[in-house]
C-alpha cells in the first residue's frame, strides 16, 4: 500500500480537539486542570470549556440541553482550524470535500472520517459571544492531547489521518499505532478494538454520526510524579506496566478511563 504524502493537503493548521459531553463539566475541567490543561474560553455557569495543552486542546460541554442529543460521556471526535473555510478549500484540493456553515458562537464544518463517519471541523472563536476568554500561558508544556481511535483496520485509518498531517511518530507496537500533527497539534492514537469497539454517535440532523474517540495524553512528565498528584487531587490513578512499557491509568469524573503515556522524542 503507498502511503499519501502528509503534504498532499496544504496545512490547514488542524488540532486535535476532542469534545466530550458531561454531567459535571466543571469536575471534568479541574481534573484536566490537574493534569496540566489551561482553560482558554469557559462559559460563566461553568457549563462549557476549551482547554489548551502543550499541543492539542479538548472542549467540555455540559450534556444538559445538547441539541445534537448527546449523551454523558460521549466524545466526538473534532478538529480545530483557525479558519474553516480556508480549511475547506484546502482539503478540497486534496478532493477531501468538507461542509461549512454558521452556528451561533461561529463557523462549523464536517469532513467525513476514514470509514465515511463524521469529524467536525471547529473555527477558533474571534468573537467569544458573551464567554469568558482566559490566558492559557499556564498550561504545562509537557502535556499533550490524543484522540484515541478504536481501528480494525491501521493502514486505512493511518493514510486518512496523513491526508490531515497527522503521520507516525516514534511509538508503533502492535496494539497502538499513534500519528502526530506538526507542532503543536496533539496526536491521534490508533488502538485496537478490545471491550470498546469503535462508534459514532447519532445526531439526528443533516451532517451525519459523529465518530467517537476516547480522551488521552502523551507527557513528558516523570509518571511516578504524575501519578503521585493525581491521587492527592483525589482522583483514582495507578502506574501500569506491560512488556516494559510504563503508563498512568486513572478514573476521569466521568467514570471513564483516561491513559497517559510517556511522550517519546524522535
Amino acid at each position: 500500500m503507498t502511503e499519501q504524502s502528509p503534504r498532499s493537503v496544504p496545512d490547514p493548521g488542524f488540532t486535535v480537539f476532542p469534545l466530550r459531553f458531561t454531567r459535571d463539566p466543571q469536575a471534568l475541567i479541574a481534573f484536566l486542570r490537574t493534569l496540566g490543561m489551561a482553560p482558554a474560553i469557559t462559559a460563566g455557569d461553568d457549563g462549557f470549556g476549551d482547554l489548551v495543552a502543550g499541543a492539542g486542546r479538548v472542549m467540555v460541554h455540559a450534556v444538559q440541553g445538547a441539541e445534537s442529543g448527546a449523551a454523558h460521556g460521549d466524545t466526538d471526535l473534532c478538529l480545530a482550524v483557525p479558519d474553516a473555510d480556508q480549511a475547506a478549500l484546502d482539503l478540497a484540493g486534496a478532493e477531501i470535500e468538507a461542509t461549512v456553515w454558521d452556528e451561533s458562537y461561529g463557523r462549523q464544518g464536517r469532513i467525513d472520517g476514514p470509514a465515511g463517519e463524521g469529524v467536525s471541523l471547529n473555527e477558533h472563536q474571534s468573537d467569544l459571544y458573551g464567554y469568558q476568554g482566559h490566558d492559557p500561558s499556564g498550561t504545562d508544556p509537557r502535556l499533550s492531547v490524543t484522540a484515541v481511535l478504536m481501528s480494525d483496520d491501521f493502514d486505512r485509518d493511518a493514510a486518512w489521518c496523513a491526508r490531515l498531517g497527522f503521520v507516525p511518530g516514534a511509538t508503533d507496537v502492535p496494539e497502538r499505532r499513534e500519528l502526530r500533527g506538526p507542532g503543536r497539534t496533539g496526536a491521534i492514537s490508533l488502538h485496537r478494538p478490545a471491550a470498546d469497539a469503535r462508534r459514532t454517535r447519532p445526531t439526528g440532523q443533516e451532517f451525519g454520526d459523529c465518530l467517537q474517540v476516547r480522551i488521552g495524553f502523551t507527557t513528558t512528565e516523570p509518571l511516578d510524579a504524575l501519578a503521585e498528584r493525581l491521587v492527592a487531587a483525589g482522583h483514582p490513578a495507578r502506574l501500569v506496566e506491560h512488556d516494559g512499557a510504563r503508563r498512568v491509568q486513572v478514573t476521569d469524573p466521568d467514570g471513564l478511563e483516561t491513559e497517559i503515556h510517556p511522550r517519546v522524542t524522535d
